[in-house]
């Protein structure tokens, strides 16, 4: 059954696994941001779920629903000693949680059912304390450190609106940032054989040069897929590359980021590693400076 189609309760089961799996799998410490991406990475379903928008009936505001199970999943592994964490600091397993054997969990009966004594307690705790009740509509409840990233969500739109020709540029400017050279057979080739760019990546610390060709997909809908990694594969293959660089503003699907390691070497891409490379290089972006206000001036003393 799809992800989407799923119960609430199904939802939150659903994210589970994957996320103690990249958590186990990253050494048992991971920002919550890196979990998302990783289990969207791990499956198809989570990434189309992770991107879906729905609208308050009550607000007219937006939110993905994605963010909210996400959030009870987190906490229903709190809740059963899986892993710790504390305001805006990394999600950790605990030693129970870093050895637990994924294949042999009922996530049903060892998670979502011992949780709900948790959850009952944590309602009427913030009963007696006149807080919002956990039984109200799930688009109005406050997740714990939920986060809005204008920014991202601000530069995935303009480049969702870049022409394909702009998109390559961009790409090709962001790579030169990173250390490639493109030469002008980089640009005189784009779109033969599935390559974008032709370029040199010269290691500083060993003075080592290598053959890089790139690959630009702008996709605003759908994802990358294995037969267009094969292809570009083919093409890296064509020029002699070391290594191949596959840059799309959407995302890889799941067969698509095991082909691209079976092969030749290649870096992939994708939405989220783009914003985190604009803001690391600067690229066509300027810092803007900004204060908080400390403690000291919401005291009343």
């Amino acid at each position: 059954m799809n992800l989407a189609e799923l119960s609430s309760d199904g939802k939150v089961a659903y994210l589970i696994k994957p996320i103690l799996k990249v958590l186990q799998e990253a050494g048992g410490q991971l920002e919550r941001s890196e979990i998302k991406e990783r289990i969207a990475d791990l499956d198809d379903q989570i990434a189309e779920f992770s991107e879906i928008v729905k609208k308050s009936k009550k607000t007219g505001k937006t939110y993905k629903e994605f963010d909210f199970k996400f959030n009870f999943a987190i906490k229903d592994l709190l809740f059963n000693d899986l892993l710790t964490y504390t305001y805006a600091s990394p999600i950790t397993l605990t030693e129970k949680g870093l050895y637990l054997e994924l294949d042999t969990l009922d996530v049903k009966k060892d998670i979502i059912e011992t949780s709900k004594r948790h959850w009952d307690e944590l309602s009427k705790s913030k009963k007696k304390n006149k807080s919002v009740d956990v039984g109200d509509s799930e688009e109005e409840t406050q997740a714990e450190e939920k986060i809005k990233d204008d920014f991202k969500e601000m530069l995935l739109a303009s480049i969702a609106k870049m022409t394909p020709k702009k998109f390559e540029a961009f790409s090709r400017a962001l790579l030169n940032r990173m250390g490639v050279e493109f030469t002008e057979k980089g640009v005189q080739i784009s779109n033969d054989g599935g390559i974008d760019g032709y370029g040199y990546h010269i290691d500083a610390n060993d003075f080592r040069t290598t053959r890089v060709v790139i690959q630009c997909k702008r996709y605003n809908i759908a994802p990358v897929t294995e037969p267009e990694i094969n292809q570009f594969l083919g093409a890296m293959n064509k020029y002699q590359a070391d290594y191949g660089v596959f840059i799309t503003n959407g995302r890889f699907t799941n067969s698509a980021r095991i082909a691209a390691r079976e092969g030749s070497p290649i870096t992939l891409i994708d939405g989220n590693d783009l914003v985190k490379l604009v803001i690391k290089y600067e690229l066509y972006i300027t810092p803007v400076k900004t204060y908080v206000l400390d403690e000291f001036y919401n005291t009343e003393e």
